[in-house]
């Protein structure tokens, strides 16, 4: 049984993902895929439009046969940590044969040139990199430079999708994996597009063109922006979507409370930005007034938004999540991807998580789980409808399986 892996959000799953679905089955001629899913946050540090298992429900129904959901330490981290935290876990399964990923770039030699550097960073382009850091660039800029210089070459991969693609073949360099890299060349939209698109509308215009609607009382419907079967479930459903501002009092609240002490403690809070975060709390209001206070050359959006996700989820830098990456966490499945389960179980020792009502004392006390579960318990504190806001879904929402 050939089985094939994409790591996924789909925040929302709209047509660029069944695009990339159907190419990655029809190019590899897999029996079965596996989505390595985000949970309840995403990495660029923000809540996930829709709940886990909403999202498994479309990913299911667009065809994907397994999802697996990615421990929100590494969901919420930067590129290198997120794409390591999920080939690990695939690596792991000891039953995958490709990983397939979009990207603009489709040069593989070039990402596996540029990996093998990233993989062993000799002195050369440690030097180079903080030369161009002590300039006061942002990290993604000045490691730009540094391979540039090191490699001797003129362009980089340097949009969102080329960038996590190589942060793929880095970490199958690292775990020395055998699972193969086969990229799918992107089609439509770009990633942070925000116009809506006839065929292909990137996840960010469709979130900001709901959350538009919302905001102006005006209808909305996702008929053509998601696959049929996604938008059709969705149209019953009617599952509410959750935005950052939604959580933007709980993080002041946080900010407020904190020392900088206890904040200094938080991951990617770096460089004294502690003394910055409290004064700014004190005075900004909204989440907007936060991100546009810390905003600065040295510092991206995303990697601020992270930092205040970090905050918001009680990640701090000293916690080892890799130490703790021993189970498979399963979202849904349909028949196939029953089989594949069977496949792992017998090919593997991680453990496979489908009931947390059924698990031993011992993954019961496992930091990683226990994360996740405190993120869906502050997940839910984003709804209105008090109906919505109650804890502990982790342990009642049931395994989503898929019939024929």
């Amino acid at each position: 049984m050939k089985i094939i892996a994409i790591i996924a959000e789909y925040n929302p799953f709209h047509n660029g993902h069944l695009y990339q679905l159907q190419k990655s089955v029809q190019e590899t001629d897999a029996d079965g895929i596996i989505a390595i899913m985000s949970g309840n946050f995403v990495q660029r540090g923000h809540p996930a439009f829709w709940d886990k298992w909403t999202r498994t429900e479309l990913a299911l129904a667009a065809g994907v046969n397994l999802i697996i959901e990615l421990p929100v330490f590494f969901a919420t981290a930067s590129a290198e940590q997120f794409a390591y935290g999920a080939i690990k876990l695939l690596n792991d399964t000891n039953s995958v044969s490709h990983l397939c990923f979009g990207s603009e770039n489709m040069d593989k030699y070039a990402f596996d040139q540029i990996a093998s550097l990233l993989a062993n960073e000799p002195e050369s382009f440690k030097l180079a990199l903080n030369n161009a850091l002590s300039q006061g660039l942002s990290f993604p800029n000045a490691r730009e430079i540094a391979l540039k210089k090191s490699l001797n070459i003129d362009h980089m991969p340097n949009t969102s999708n080329s960038i996590l693609a190589l942060e793929y073949f880095k970490a199958l360099k690292i775990l020395d994996s055998p699972i193969l890299p086969h990229l799918i060349k992107r089609v439509g939209s770009g990633y942070n597009d925000e116009e809506l698109s006839t065929d292909f509308s990137s996840a960010t215009a469709i979130r900001n063109a709901y959350f538009k609607a919302h905001k102006n009382r005006e209808t909305f419907s996702f008929d053509g922006l998601l696959p049929k079967p996604c938008s059709d479930f969705i149209s019953q459903a009617k599952p509410t979507p959750l935005s950052i501002e939604d959580f933007q009092d709980i993080l002041l609240y946080k900010l407020r409370s904190a020392s900088t002490t206890e904040l200094s403690k938080f991951r990617e809070v770096t460089e004294g930005l502690e003394y910055k975060l409290k004064t700014l709390s004190l005075k900004a209001r909204t989440y907007d007034e936060l991100i546009y206070g810390l905003k600065s050359k040295r510092y991206t959006t995303t990697k601020l938004s992270r930092m205040l996700n970090n905050i918001l989820l009680n990640i701090t830098k000293d916690f080892s999540g890799a130490a703790h990456l021993n189970y498979l966490r399963v979202l849904g499945f349909d028949q196939t991807g029953q089989k594949i389960l069977k496949l792992i179980k017998s090919n593997s020792d991680l453990n496979l998580i489908t009931n947390l009502n059924h698990i031993s004392n011992t993954l019961k006390d496992n930091p990683l789980l226990t994360m996740d579960c405190l993120a869906t318990d502050i997940y839910a504190l984003g709804y209105e409808n008090l109906k919505l806001r109650q804890g502990a879904k982790d342990l009642t929402n049931a395994l989503i399986m898929r019939r024929p």
